[in-house]
């Protein structure tokens, strides 16, 4: 197959999404390609923040400016992705008060609204603090669904006319002089080939930048840095709540639906396929979030997972954390004289939208178009449909009634017929691409009950595809990966039971 785009966009985390969005607003034609399903890196594996930009404020104003503004902007455009449950940031005794006092200073002059709480008044607010705070500081963070936000942006883009083409990788690129004329992309599932041809190309792949940078000879100076997180089986919090001191392992909580999400890690790695959760990443972040909130240490955690986060550096520095969290566009034109490819990374989550404002200004400038982004302005498709955490539950307990139907998912109370109009309307290839769009195997079992059930569906509609044995043991070896880090207590006793299920029924 021979396919033509005005402008091919590498990779679908939320960048590339936003870029698509963005350019499908303006009028211009595009195509996105992703080797996996949309979200399948750092993206969809990050603590779900969303940003005030206080992290920043002391060692990043820059990148705390940037995060605060997408933080009123997205309270706007995404309601329904947000939860706005303000953060705190907690002084513990060996934190001191200087770095709170400067904390104070630097969210003054980004911009960042931030009230000084009392000892009493911040245990008031969040009685499982530690009782040994000396103050805190309240500021508007709150939760982020990213695969809500990416999956919505995706949507408005292909209702204005962007295209999407997922699970296919690029083989080679085809240069001329100082273009790229197209690339040679496999179809991973089905193993067809196709040749896509571009005007421009935007290089959104993330920690991948340089492995698709290479394939034309280039390169640009990264970090690659592995954060791993947490996941306990319920919410230990209302808000975010922050170590106030300098950013380092273990320092903060965030609130995510019925659970909480502790993190994080600054480990350098130079693979961004094959990494894990260790043993001492596991006991750190419990010993160090357990000083924010003492309860951590009893309580029962379900998951363990790690993303590489992309950080663009001109030089060297030993220290991650030392790395600019704001993000980077390059000019490949003025930078390696490749005249129609542009790559933009770095950057948070929280950022996506406005990097991808950035990036499309950069094209409209080189195509000579006159479109401004409109991408503040409009809000995402289901904006007008907030469901907050406490309606959500008062759903899930409707369904436990006996009218309501065959439940799937006993953790998350998800529902057989809400999945199989899920299934007739959403274009999904794999068992991820499901997993990705819906609540399934979220809850305390992570899938361990719901999923052989959700095979069982797909074959009843005829739209089980290969070895479906094949496809649960690479589930199982995949949910293992999150599993193993935390097994001890409950959650060992639950997998020994999930192993007799496989092992007895399914004969794996």
């Amino acid at each position: 197959m021979k396919i033509q785009t005005e402008v091919l966009i590498i990779g679908g985390g939320a960048t590339g999404v936003g870029v698509s969005r963005d350019l499908s607003l303006r009028g211009i034609p595009s195509l996105l390609l992703e080797k996996g399903d949309l979200l399948s890196g750092a993206s969809g594996r990050n603590h779900g923040l969303f940003h005030s930009g206080g992290r920043y404020a002391v060692s990043d104003p820059e990148a705390a400016r940037e995060c605060s503004a997408e933080n009123r902007i997205h309270r706007k455009i995404a309601p329904h992705c947000v939860e706005p449950t303000d953060g705190l940031f907690a002084s513990l005794p060996e934190d001191g008060l200087e770095y709170r006092d400067c904390f104070l200073r630097a969210c003054a002059e980004a911009e960042i609204p931030a009230t000084l709480l009392s000892r009493d008044d911040a245990l008031a607010l969040e009685p499982g603090l530690n009782p040994e705070i000396l103050s805190a500081v309240k500021v508007p963070d709150g939760a982020i669904d990213p695969f809500t936000l990416v999956l919505e942006n995706a949507r408005d883009a292909e209702k204005n006319g962007a295209k999407f083409l997922l699970h296919a990788e690029i083989t080679s690129l085809v240069r001329e002089g100082s273009r790229i004329r197209g690339v040679r992309v496999r179809d991973l599932i089905h193993g067809e080939e196709h040749s896509i041809e571009a005007s421009y190309f935007v290089n959104a792949t993330g920690a991948w930048a340089n492995q698709f940078l290479s394939l034309a000879g280039l390169r640009i100076g990264m970090a690659l840095s592995k954060g791993s997180l947490l996941v306990t089986n319920q919410r230990v919090s209302h808000r975010v709540i922050n170590r106030c001191r300098p950013s380092s392992d273990g320092d903060i909580i965030v609130p995510n639906e019925t659970v909480s999400i502790l993190g994080t890690t600054s480990v350098r790695s130079e693979d961004v396929q094959n990494f894990e959760v260790t043993p001492e990443e596991v006991d750190l972040l419990i010993r160090e979030t357990s000083r924010m909130i003492p309860k951590i240490r009893e309580i029962r955690l379900i998951r363990a997972y790690a993303g590489i986060r992309p950080l663009f550096q001109s030089a060297e520095k030993g220290d991650d954390r030392a790395i600019s969290r704001g993000f980077a566009l390059i000019d490949h034109g003025k930078r390696d004289g490749l005249e129609n490819l542009i790559t933009i990374t770095g950057g948070k989550f929280v950022t996506y939208r406005l990097m991808a404002e950035k990036a499309v200004d950069l094209l409209c400038q080189k195509m000579g178009i006159a479109a401004s982004c409109s991408t503040h302005l409009k809000p995402l498709p289901g904006a007008g449909t907030v469901q907050r955490l406490p309606e959500r539950l008062k759903k899930m307990a409707r369904a436990i009634s006996p009218e309501s139907g065959e439940i799937l998912c006993d953790c998350e109370l998800i529902q057989r017929g809400e999945v199989e109009r899920f299934l007739k309307t959403e274009k999904v290839k794999d068992l991820q691409d499901i997993l990705h769009r819906t609540r399934l195997a979220k809850g305390t079992c992570q899938g361990g009950f719901c999923i052989y059930r959700l095979l069982g569906v797909l074959h009843e509609l005829g739209m089980a595809q290969g070895d479906s044995s094949g496809v649960l043991k690479g589930f199982l070896e995949e949910r293992w990966r999150g599993i193993r880090p935390i097994l001890w207590g409950s959650a060992l006793k639950e997998e020994e039971l999930l192993e007799s299920i496989y092992k007895g029924i399914f004969n794996l």
